[in-house]
């Protein structure tokens, strides 16, 4: 399925990123309940993180805080066996230009037979806003951001939520009340390798049963890992949705090893997989 020549922009995350959380943040920017939405499974609150002000040719961070009720959970990029990812919609004045989220690590999540990848506890989406070189602040100095958020919240059931958020940024001055949790969320962002992995897919080993899939795999090789994540098992997390079966387990459906300096792994596909990426991205 053309997958010796697809497996590449393999990430890089330090292996302490599993179980961190972003730390309690302080308070709404300014005091309109625009900015922040309580739901009875999260809070949703649109952050923004500016130390400089607001600079023609510079950039500056808005986010989405979500905080969970315990139990509760949205999801990634790529949300695993079920869910879907967070959305959001931005309406932002002229001049501005509001860049893709940039996920930090999720984690796995299991529910049943199930496996998803998503956030507990609480977590910020950053997301990049550049400012036009022409860019002409408004007579007020408020810059007036506005967004369009959906989410789905899950337990075993799930619900969709979504929320309207409005937040006045000033243009002089530094905006940095939420400066902690951008920090955090910038480390658990992961970061591109020097070069792509290598792969091959691996032929059943058995024939497939009438009306399935065979049971192809792919062998990974990955080399320029950072030198304190040598030796360790390792989480794996695919960008794209369809081609690996996410509930696989370690030791009993796929392994990993070592080989000197290389991770080397050997992964299932998913039965439900359509065409292959031409690129494919992984954690």
């Amino acid at each position: 399925r053309g997958l010796d020549e697809a497996v590449a922009g393999m990430r890089k995350v330090a292996q302490t990123t599993v179980n961190v959380r972003v730390s309690g943040g302080a308070a709404a920017l300014v005091a309109d309940a625009r900015v922040q939405q309580v739901h009875a499974r999260v809070r949703a609150e649109l952050v923004a993180q500016a130390p400089e002000g607001v600079q023609p040719g510079q950039t500056l961070w808005l986010g989405l805080l979500i905080t969970h009720q315990p139990e509760w959970h949205t999801y990634w990029k790529n949300a695993g066996d079920s869910g879907l990812a967070t959305e959001l919609n931005w309406q932002l004045p002229a001049g501005l230009t509001a860049g893709e989220i940039q996920w930090p690590v999720p984690e796995a999540l299991r529910v049943g037979p199930l496996l998803n990848y998503g956030y507990e506890g609480q977590v910020l989406l950053p997301v990049p806003v550049q400012v036009a070189a022409d860019f002409q602040p408004p007579a007020s100095g408020m810059l007036d951001l506005r967004l369009h958020a959906n989410w789905l919240v899950c337990r075993v059931e799930c619900i969709p939520e979504e929320g309207d958020f409005q937040l006045q940024l000033p243009v002089q001055g530094s905006t940095a009340g939420q400066g902690q949790a951008f920090t955090q969320a910038w480390a658990l962002k992961p970061q591109a390798l020097p070069a792509p992995a290598q792969a091959k897919v691996v032929p059943a080993s058995q024939p497939a049963a009438e009306g399935s899939t065979p049971d192809e795999r792919v062998q990974l090789r990955i080399e320029g890992l950072p030198e304190a994540l040598q030796g360790r098992t390792l989480d794996f997390y695919p960008e794209s949705p369809d081609t690996f079966r996410h509930a696989a387990e370690l030791g009993k459906d796929w392994q990993q090893r070592w080989d000197g300096a290389a991770w080397v792994a050997e992964l299932p596909l998913s039965d439900m997989r359509g065409e292959t990426p031409a690129r494919l991205p992984v954690v």
